[in-house]
C-alpha cells in the first residue's frame, strides 16, 4: 500500500452548533517535531478551549498518537487519527482546535464534528507520496532561480520554505534516491552562480 504526507501545511475550519472546530494540518519528519509544533501551537492560541491532536509518522507508519485532550474519552483524538489512517496518510500531524459555543454536541456529533474537519483539510491538502527526503538549506542568487525550480520539479522535490532577502533562501526536499545526482547539479551550478548549501542531518 502507497501512503503518502502533505506538501504544506493547511487549515480549515467548521461550525457546528456555535462550536467552531479549526483543523491545522502539518507535514512532519519526526515524533520530536510534533510535540515541538503542538506545544508551539498551545502556546499561540491560549484561548481555546481544547487543541486535540493525533500524529502518524514513519514510512509503514509505526509511530501513532492521538490525545482528547480534555474532550470526552474516544471523542476526538481517535477519530482524528482515522481520519489520517482511512486517507492513508503518514508523516503527518493534525491538530483540531475547538472554541466552545455553549451547545454540547455529545460523543457522536464530537467524533463526526472532529473527524469531519480534518477530512475537509485533507480534501485541500497537496498530497505527496510518502518516500524519503533529504532536506537542503540553500542560498542563491536570484538570476538562478527559475533554472533550479524546474530542477526541483524534475527531481520531484518540493520547496517548503522560501525566503526573500539580498538573496534568495530555500529550504527543499528532495528524494533520497535523487539526492546524488541533485548535488552533482547544484555543485554544477555553483561554478556559473552563487550558491550556497547544506543538508540537515
Amino acid at each position: 500500500m502507497s501512503f503518502y504526507s502533505i506538501a504544506n501545511p493547511i487549515s480549515s475550519k467548521q461550525k457546528i452548533k456555535h462550536s467552531d472546530f479549526l483543523a491545522f494540518l502539518f507535514p512532519i519528519n519526526s515524533v520530536q517535531e510534533a510535540e515541538s509544533i503542538i506545544s508551539q501551537h498551545r502556546k499561540e492560541l491560549p484561548d481555546a478551549t481544547h487543541h486535540c491532536f493525533a500524529y502518524i509518522s514513519g514510512f509503514n507508519r509505526e509511530n501513532q498518537y492521538y490525545s482528547d485532550a480534555g474532550e470526552p474519552f474516544g471523542t476526538a483524538g481517535k477519530p482524528i487519527l482515522n481520519a489520517l489512517l482511512s486517507a492513508n496518510m503518514t508523516n503527518i500531524l493534525a491538530i483540531v482546535t475547538r472554541y466552545f459555543g455553549g451547545i454540547k454536541l455529545g460523543t457522536v456529533g464530537l467524533s463526526k464534528a472532529y473527524a469531519g474537519v480534518v477530512q475537509s483539510a485533507l480534501a485541500k491538502a497537496e498530497k505527496i507520496p510518502a518516500i524519503p527526503y533529504i532536506i537542503y538549506h540553500l542560498v542563491l542568487d536570484y538570476h538562478s532561480i527559475n533554472l533550479l525550480k524546474y530542477k526541483i520539479s524534475s527531481f520531484d522535490g518540493h520547496i517548503i520554505e522560501e525566503k526573500w532577502d539580498n538573496r534568495a533562501q530555500l529550504k527543499v526536499q528532495i528524494p533520497l534516491e535523487s539526492s546524488k545526482e541533485w548535488e552533482e547539479f547544484i555543485n554544477g551550478l555553483k561554478l556559473k552562480f552563487y550558491l550556497d548549501y547544506y543538508k540537515e542531518e
